[in-house]
């Protein structure tokens, strides 16, 4: 009995201590001695006339000046009020150079805050522009920008949406996010204080596309919500792209003689082997006369879910050799909570041009490729070899058999990501890449903070650069 009160009489000493320091300190760097007085700014001037705003949250300074203002090199504190009792590492009267941020150290008592200040010229440019997810070229020398469409893109340009990304603190008229009418040029003005800048849009049909979005829909907007979504990011980032049905491209509705990149992503019923994807997906074969001979000239393919098995109808792939580990084709089921390390595919060779420069997970392996963020929500549709140990006992006999190259594998070691040749026999330029990974995926449902899955667009580039050039 003595024993367990001598016990707790230690675990409340124990515990009494512990409070009292964590009391005492705070992020700010405090050590319990004198914590009563305040380390916020309160107004900072520049020059006599540049205030700041002041971001305590971020602990950022911003102070804004013309457009043309070139003398940050060389400016002075006018005015620095701070909290009663605070001493700084700055003072008024001081001349300083703010070409690049500066801190500004505060200090009462011990309480320490550390800011810094940044100044930054009124810019009204803009970075980014999207009619209904088809990205614009932007010439910032005469400020106009070209939107180039198909006639079955599915827009109506007569009331279409757009969406910028521009400067900082510039504010967009009309508001980002709204409709406009494109069937005429159509202006957009940016101002951001002393800085202003309008904006020409310019919306021109292509007749012969670079790149094509392949899929089941008469036009982009009436794809399912997987497959849309990865048509948007084709149309988006890849200049001069379009959207062609397969029934354009058999019915020859599409000019294909500048095409030099295809991309197919289909989220439907999954088919084991060459011979149920052609039952199952009719629209598909009917174009694979066109689709072959755009392979034989040198055109570079990147295939997604279903689609894998659409190299053997280019003829990239033996028929025996189609996937046969494949399951999911609907629009929910799979995971949607990734936890704090989303799931990840494996690089055979982490070298390879399809994995440069790709956000990684710290702590993660070197040859973990992340697809996908926390709360993402997949389908989950898989495409790969699961005859691996019994049939090709290894990548150098799968590569054999095949005729391709494993590049990606689950946490199983089965193949679900692999390329095959082009036409003239070499892996690259004029090659097929095939995405059998529910990784691959393109749309949540849930909300998300995207970041691995930016790793999406990385990949796709680094394939579109490492299949055309």
């Amino acid at each position: 009995m003595m024993t367990k009160i001598k016990n707790l009489f230690i675990a409340g000493l124990l515990f009494c201590g512990l409070t009292a320091v964590l009391s005492a300190c705070n992020e700010d760097h405090t050590s319990g001695m004198n914590v009563s007085g305040s380390c916020l700014v309160e107004e900072l001037v520049l020059n006599g006339q540049y205030a700041a705003t002041i971001n305590t949250e971020s602990r950022l300074i911003k102070v804004k000046v013309p457009e043309t203002f070139n003398q940050k090199a060389d400016m002075q504190i006018t005015s620095l009020k701070v909290a009663d009792g605070a001493t700084t590492n700055l003072k008024v009267g001081d001349h300083i150079n703010l070409e690049s941020a500066k801190s500004l150290h505060v200090s009462n008592g011990s309480l320490v805050m550390d800011y810094q200040i940044s100044v930054r010229n009124d810019e009204a440019l803009m970075t980014l522009f999207l009619l209904e997810g088809v990205k614009g070229a932007i010439n910032q020398a005469d400020k106009t920008i070209t939107v180039s469409v198909t006639s079955n893109s599915g827009i109506d340009l007569s009331n279409a949406t757009f969406f910028v990304e521009c400067s900082e603190d510039a504010i967009c008229t009309p508001a980002s996010g709204t409709k406009g009418d494109f069937t005429e040029p159509f202006q957009i003005t940016l101002t951001d204080n002393t800085a202003t800048n309008t904006y020409t849009v310019y919306v021109t049909l292509i007749d012969r596309p670079k790149a094509l979005f392949v899929g089941k829909a008469e036009n982009a907007e009436m794809l399912n919500v997987e497959e849309k979504a990865a048509a948007k990011w084709l149309t988006g980032n890849i200049e001069g792209s379009a959207y062609a049905s397969w029934g354009d491209i058999a019915n020859g509705n599409v000019a294909l003689d500048d095409v030099k990149f295809v991309f197919i992503h289909m989220n439907s019923a999954t088919s084991g082997s060459y011979n149920e994807f052609k039952t199952k997906e009719p629209e598909a074969m009917l174009a694979q006369a066109k689709m072959k001979e755009l392979w034989q000239r040198g055109v570079g393919f990147v295939l997604g879910r279903s689609a894998v098995n659409y190299a053997n109808a280019l003829g990239a792939m033996p028929e025996e050799c189609a996937p046969d580990n494949c399951w999911g084709g609907g629009g929910g089921e799979g995971a949607d909570l990734m936890g704090d390390d989303p799931w990840h595919f494996f690089a055979f060779d982490v070298n390879h041009a399809l994995w440069k420069g790709l956000k990684t997970y710290p702590g993660a392996p070197e040859d973990a490729v992340y697809t996908l963020d926390n709360g993402y929500t997949i389908c989950n549709t898989t495409l790969q070899f699961g005859d691996w140990d019994a049939r090709y006992k290894g990548k150098e006999a799968w590569d054999a058999t095949t005729g391709g190259h494993a590049l990606g594998k689950g946490g199983d070691g089965k193949v679900s990501v692999w390329e095959l040749k082009a036409h003239d026999g070499n892996f690259g330029k004029g090659g097929v890449i095939c995405f059998g990974t529910g990784l691959f995926d393109w749309n949540s449902p849930t909300p998300y903070t995207s970041n691995y899955h930016d790793n999406m667009g990385t990949i796709m580039l680094n394939a579109f650069d490492y299949l055309t050039k």
